[in-house]
């Protein structure tokens, strides 16, 4: 059993090796010119043990990209808080503040989907997810009885993306503390995370 465990510590940290990589490499050049070769020399590995783990370096991309956002949804949930509707504002401003957090202790990720021509699908992706999770919380009531609710929720999740975006082309100019709690002003404006339970 601790050869197994001790197997599965090294597969965890030959993939981030080459998930790193692959994340320096995409920052410095178009994802089209990155060849296996240069994954694995930078990874410190050889090409099979790149070729044990992902099928091709969009299959990489690909397990790099779903990897991200679910853990991302999980930042956010941590303390339930995109579970169900919020009441309490500081808890909210906690919520977002974890996620701010993952922005930026995944920053070179982040950094180079979001400025990437090639990555579209990337930000489709965290539209998305953002959408899903701001539906649940929005209160159609009050502020928001008179509008469309599909409107209401890509104008507010498109902000929220674009402000992330701004965030992490600028390096960061805010703790991830001081960017949740200005995004949890802004959706309590919006009426969302303050709707009766």
């Amino acid at each position: 059993m601790e050869v197994k465990v001790k197997n599965d510590r090294r597969i965890t940290r030959t993939k981030e090796a080459i998930n790193r990589a692959f994340l320096d490499l995409f920052a410095k050049k178009e994802f089209e010119r990155i060849t296996i070769n240069e994954i694995a020399d930078q990874a410190n590995v050889n090409r099979a043990t790149v070729y044990l783990h992902y099928a091709d370096k969009y299959d990489l991309l690909e397990k790099c990209i779903e990897d991200h956002l679910n853990q991302m949804v999980a930042a956010c949930s941590l303390n339930k808080s995109f579970q169900q509707k919020i009441t309490d504002l500081s808890e909210a401003a906690e919520a977002l503040k974890f996620l701010f957090v993952y922005f930026e202790n995944h920053f070179l990720f982040f950094s180079s989907m979001l400025s990437s021509q090639q990555t579209t699908a990337f930000r489709e992706c965290m539209l998305g997810i953002t959408k899903d999770l701001i539906r649940k919380q929005m209160n159609m009531e009050g502020v928001n009885r008179d509008m469309d609710a599909e409107v209401a929720i890509q104008f507010t999740a498109s902000a929220f993306v674009g402000t992330v975006e701004w965030w992490i082309a600028n390096r960061m100019p805010h703790s991830p503390s001081y960017m949740g709690e200005q995004a949890m002003r802004l959706f309590k404006r919006h009426d969302i995370y303050c709707a009766e339970v």
